[in-house]
């Protein structure tokens, strides 16, 4: 999640009102720009807002519908491949795989967003649109991509034990004008019209209504990744209960959870892997 641009503090404003009118998180808000007293900003002021996309540049819409990836599972390891100083070369026991999606249109903007930032922050993989698989580093190592607020060692834990999975996909939508719209520029950004349904499932949660829908080729390819990712490592062939898949509790349920599990499980303020994703899809 790399820097997406700059504010100018207005009179009048708080942290909470330009966090909703920018789109990104109040908290990761606050960290980015190191504020001791959210309660304490000055007109004039510049902030740094964090990308919320791993694209801020270019917003291309995706093909309809991309062909299946073909198998036997193929996986590019040279072409988005972070270096050393960009993930923790430290290998680390994995029982878990968690599924994002990186709120941008393109693998490459997920790419440039990592490479940009010293934070060491990434997944393993990305999922393209078409399908295609791309391992950044080798997923016996680890880098932060939760978040998890709270005890550092249990942000350490999680991350650690966890092979993350990047899905190229744009996330929530607004409607305005019989269109929907995802979050450059204060939502303002067309992502396609109510008529076009399959670009995007209607469903309520955590305050949106519309998600961009996955690609079928993302569907196909991302069981084989888990296949091969659990023939790797010990990661349990279990998916959370119905009842848990949109909640986030980890301090509970997913506290020592084994198998596979989304963003949202462990953050109540993400909605990666969001209502658009088919559970059933991941062959478990």
């Amino acid at each position: 999640m790399g820097v997406g641009r700059f504010h100018t503090v207005k009179p009048g404003d708080t942290l909470t009102a330009i966090a909703r009118r920018l789109g990104v998180p109040l908290h990761l808000l606050i960290e980015v720009n190191q504020i001791s007293d959210p309660n304490r900003i000055r007109p004039g002021q510049v902030l740094t807002v964090p990308g919320m996309t791993t694209d801020t540049a270019e917003h291309p819409e995706p093909p309809a519908a991309p062909a299946p990836v073909p198998a036997p599972l193929v996986i590019d390891r040279e072409r988005f491949r972070l270096p050393p100083s960009q993930y923790m070369h430290e290998e680390t026991e994995k029982d878990l795989i968690i599924l994002h999606f990186t709120a941008g249109s393109t693998a490459s903007g997920a790419f440039a967003s990592w490479m940009s930032t010293e934070a060491r922050v990434a997944t393993a993989y990305i999922l393209d649109l078409d399908g295609t698989i791309y391992e950044l580093f080798d997923p016996r190592y680890w880098a932060f991509h939760l978040g998890i607020r709270g005890a550092a060692s249990q942000n350490f834990r999680h991350d650690g034990r966890s092979v993350g999975i990047e899905i190229v996909n744009v996330g929530p939508l607004r409607e305005r004008d019989r269109a929907l719209f995802w979050w450059p520029n204060d939502f303002r950004t067309r992502w396609c019209g109510l008529d076009e349904s399959s670009r995007y499932v209607r469903r309520t949660y955590r305050g949106f209504h519309h998600f961009a829908a996955f690609t079928p080729a993302q569907f196909a390819a991302l069981p084989p990744l888990i296949a091969y990712l659990r023939q790797r490592f010990p990661v349990p062939k279990r998916l959370p209960s119905q009842a848990q898949r949109e909640a986030a509790d980890a301090a509970g349920y997913f506290r020592d959870y084994r198998g596979i599990a989304a963003h949202q499980n462990y953050r109540a303020d993400k909605f990666d892997i969001g209502p658009a994703f088919d559970w059933d899809s991941v062959g478990i």
